[in-house]
């Protein structure tokens, strides 16, 4: 169980093209409705092809924004700072070549424009238009997918309620060399604590999956295609049904790596409760309401660090079913 050499990629690949969350409905949207559906509970993550991520956005993004960003001196980047556990400036870590910046609310245009003017206080416009365009495209998937898996839950009525307590955030991401040249992992294996994910690559790859059988399969960026992934929030607010993958970053190359990450999550001290329509016999709720800020403090936390499974270690479930 889990080769660490480089497999051809199992994870199912959905085309999203012109659908949106605004129109959701009808025969296209059923289908690939039920393509996600499958896809999330059995792996937990899909690629999905949606030309909304253009390839001259990421060329913008990944050519210029990015390279433009991390070359900033150190103290610029640490300008930005953040109460909440794993955002702001990430850096300097000994044992990995690897800088991130994570910042709130980017489909809103003063909260980009906010960041851009602590990077670059003369201003900055392509940068902020580059990551305005990244981050309204990457909402639009976002919306559609987890609209599609509370209706595949048969819970549509809790959607709204679901979205309502929601925000987003973008991590940018530089991986250089990795230090450990013999396992080449630039970022270790981990689950994400949010709703939902999109990881949109550079040309140079590096994001591989863990599938639920123990494989570890490449994800090839390709024009137009986003790799979506659950978080661990929507795995408890699910009861289950579907379950966040591991994942991690692997530099098999000289070259430095570059990804942007779009991602949901609880807004700050919110509850997550699974709709009670979730439990039945053979699926009792799991997760009483907890306080997804403080999941993820104790994810990060020495306790939740030394757990051999810091979710099931934060529920105090003792089985594997929660794994």
């Amino acid at each position: 169980m889990g080769s660490d050499s480089k497999q051809v990629s199992k994870i199912p690949k959905i085309d999203l093209s012109g659908l949106h969350p605004s129109v959701a409905g009808g025969e296209r949207w059923e289908a690939a409705k039920a393509e996600v559906a499958a896809a999330l509970f059995s792996h937990g993550c899909f690629e999905a092809y949606f030309p909304s991520s253009s390839d001259e956005l990421r060329e913008a993004m990944f050519g210029s924004a990015l390279p433009e960003m991390f070359a900033l001196p150190l103290e610029t980047k640490r300008r930005l700072k953040s109460d909440d556990v794993y955002h702001g400036y990430i850096g300097q870590i000994p044992h990995m070549a690897y800088e991130s910046i994570a910042f709130d609310d980017p489909v809103s245009p003063t909260a980009v424009e906010e960041f851009t003017k602590l990077m670059w206080p003369e201003g900055n416009s392509s940068f902020c238009k580059t990551v305005e365009a990244f981050a309204k495209a990457l909402h639009e998937l976002v919306e559609i997918v987890q609209m599609m898996i509370v209706e595949s839950l048969g819970v549509e009525k809790h959607y709204d309620s679901l979205v309502s307590s929601t925000t987003y955030a973008v991590r940018l991401s530089e991986y250089g060399v990795p230090l450990n040249q013999d396992t080449k992992i630039a970022l270790d294996p981990h689950k994400d604590p949010n709703l939902v994910t999109v990881v949109c690559q550079s040309k140079i790859d590096g994001l591989e999956v863990q599938t639920f059988d123990g494989d570890w399969v490449n994800v090839d960026p390709s024009p137009n295609s986003l790799t979506v992934m659950v978080g661990q929030a929507f795995q408890a607010w699910s009861n289950m049904r579907v379950r966040a993958p591991y994942h991690r970053v692997r530099v098999l190359g000289k070259e430095k790596r570059f990804s942007a990450i779009f991602f949901s999550r609880p807004s700050h001290n919110s509850m997550v409760k699974s709709p009670e329509e979730l439990g039945d016999e053979d699926h009792p709720l799991l997760f009483k309401p907890f306080s997804y800020t403080e999941f993820v403090k104790f994810l990060y936390s020495e306790e939740g660090r030394k757990a051999k499974n810091p979710f099931n270690a934060y529920f105090r479930i003792g089985n594997e079913e929660a794994a």
